[in-house]
């Protein structure tokens, strides 16, 4: 079981690290109940861990993601897209097989 990032989306988090002030903090990823199809992604700082949290290394940032949610993570790869219109993290995740029509939420 992993979760990993592209280059792209690893520099893109160090920078969000070293503004935020804390570079050493991990990034949680991990899913919530929401949207039409049942799940969504949500990523944050990790300043704590919990007794359930998995631990991944990627591009030289620490990822940390619940035992629940790597359930549905499994195999992810984080991205991150900027184009003229909009920039943000992308989920490339093996273990969809449904998403909405406005891509906010997804089915395992």
């Amino acid at each position: 079981m992993a979760v990993s990032m592209t280059e792209r989306a690893a520099e893109r988090a160090r920078q969000m690290l070293q503004k935020r002030g804390t570079p050493e903090a991990a990034i949680r990823i991990g899913v919530s109940t929401s949207g039409c199809s049942g799940l969504s992604y949500k990523l944050e700082y990790a300043d704590q861990l919990q007794e359930s949290d998995q631990q991944f290394a990627s591009h030289g940032i620490r990822i940390v993601v619940d035992s629940k949610s790597l359930l549905a993570l499994d195999g992810t790869e984080v991205d991150f897209e900027a184009t003229a219109f909009k920039s943000g993290f992308k989920f490339n995740n093996p273990q969809m097989k449904e998403q909405c029509g406005c891509g906010e939420s997804f089915k395992v």
